[in-house]
């Protein structure tokens, strides 16, 4: 029985992590899923890892019988085996197919009724009980680090912190937050990257966020005008905020810092590259320039006592990030192009900051991107300081990620 006859494939969904990979000696890819559809990780391997990079929404069950005949030198392979796989592709939750179209929808349709955006990783990337979490964020301001001058015992109106793994940032994240010392928190416009946003540009949540330190109001009035601003550039749904770490390892440092009495915006940013050759900045971004007027507003309304904080990396280089090269080999390109950057985002200047990521046209992959432009388009006239910058380099795939820590003075 034909399933798909002579329709084009579905292709393979745009909101999984593949992660190259080895096992027993042989190339690998590592499926996993922030949606949660996929429940383990996959690892695939063999003939599949040529199968699957066909799948680009463009071919029938005709035109992957003969790739399969081709891949097995030309021995014969029948429409009900290709379509056997294709189910089994299918039933894993890895074709955007109708069949994950549903289930996303009821994952949605269930989220939408909560009224609290629980913590996500609570338990998998720090510890779940309050007082364990408070014993290991102490543990990040076990030292006093040496602040620049222009910021020492100064009130900051914006921060740039990873969003890297705690472990993996952890000197850094250290510097950030060791720089909010001195100011007082209200409210903060909470801004990260959305990983698994891929349909829209921005997606916002009027939920209440929880973590093992308590639960943080959601300015709901500031959210709803964000949106109204922003229609045509926001996402229907929020789901991209159920199991986003970029805003949720910001929040443990805040409370940690401040309690949970200040209130939150938090906004998630989606890729802006589709655009990158098209504008000179979000504000040229069709339904983001009035997004970005009323974000502004809200950033000096309710100043003083209104942090912004941007929940972002930089670099992402090697095979695990899509490059033929090693890490090594990518890693003094990489550090100039982040320095570049680093000047543009120090000095608010977001026009060179998108000149800058529009002449390598992208191929470092920074995936604060969207989210750093965003905030620089806030930030117009303000001076950043840098507090520290770090590589983070893993052997097992030959792969790198940097990341950095900057304050931004009251203008």
């Amino acid at each position: 029985m034909r399933i798909y006859g002579d329709d084009f494939i579905p292709r393979l969904r745009t909101d999984i992590e593949a992660v190259p990979t080895s096992y027993q000696g042989k190339k690998a890819l590592l499926v996993r899923d922030p949606l949660g559809l996929i429940e383990k990780p996959l690892l695939l391997q063999g003939e599949i890892l040529e199968f699957i990079a066909l799948m680009d929404g463009r071919r029938n069950i005709r035109d992957f019988q003969l790739e399969f005949i081709r891949m097995r030198g030309g021995v014969l392979v029948s429409s009900q085996e290709v379509e056997k796989l294709l189910s089994e592709l299918d039933s894993a939750f890895l074709l955007d197919s109708e069949r994950y179209r549903r289930e996303r929808k009821r994952l949605i349709d269930e989220y939408s009724l909560l009224e609290v955006r629980q913590a996500f990783h609570a338990g998998r990337s720090y510890p779940a009980e309050a007082k364990e979490l408070r014993i290991f964020l102490d543990s990040f301001f076990s030292s006093e680090p040496e602040l620049p001058a222009e910021i020492r015992g100064k009130e900051l109106i914006a921060l740039v912190s990873p969003h890297i793994d705690l472990g993996a940032g952890r000197r850094v994240y250290a510097r950030a937050y060791q720089a909010l010392k001195n100011s007082t928190v209200r409210r903060v416009i909470l801004i990260g990257t959305g990983h698994s946003l891929h349909d829209s540009f921005l997606s916002l949540t009027e939920r209440d966020f929880e973590t093992p330190l308590g639960r943080i109001k959601t300015d709901k009035d500031w959210v709803r005008r964000l949106r109204e601003a922003g229609v045509d550039a926001v996402s229907a749904d929020d789901i991209a905020h159920r199991s986003e770490h970029s805003l949720e390892f910001q929040l443990i440092f805040l409370q940690h810092l401040f309690g949970s009495n200040f209130s939150l915006i938090p906004i998630l940013c989606g890729s802006f590259h589709t655009v990158l050759d098209k504008v000179s900045r979000p504000s040229d971004i069709s339904g983001l320039k009035s997004f970005l007027e009323v974000l502004g507003l809200a950033a000096k309304e309710f100043d003083p006592g209104t942090l912004l904080v941007a929940g972002v990396d930089l670099s992402h280089i090697g095979p695990k990030f899509g490059h033929e090269q090693r890490a090594s080999s990518l890693l003094y390109q990489a550090k100039n192009h982040d320095r570049l950057l680093i000047g543009a985002i120090c000095k608010a200047d977001v026009e060179s900051f998108w000149q800058e990521m529009k002449k390598v046209k992208g191929v470092f992959n920074v995936c604060g991107f969207s989210a750093l432009a965003c905030l620089l388009e806030v930030l117009s006239g303000s001076k950043g300081f840098v507090l520290d910058y770090d590589f983070w380099q893993e052997e097992s795939t030959q792969s790198a990620v940097s990341f950095a820590a900057i304050a931004f003075e009251k203008r």
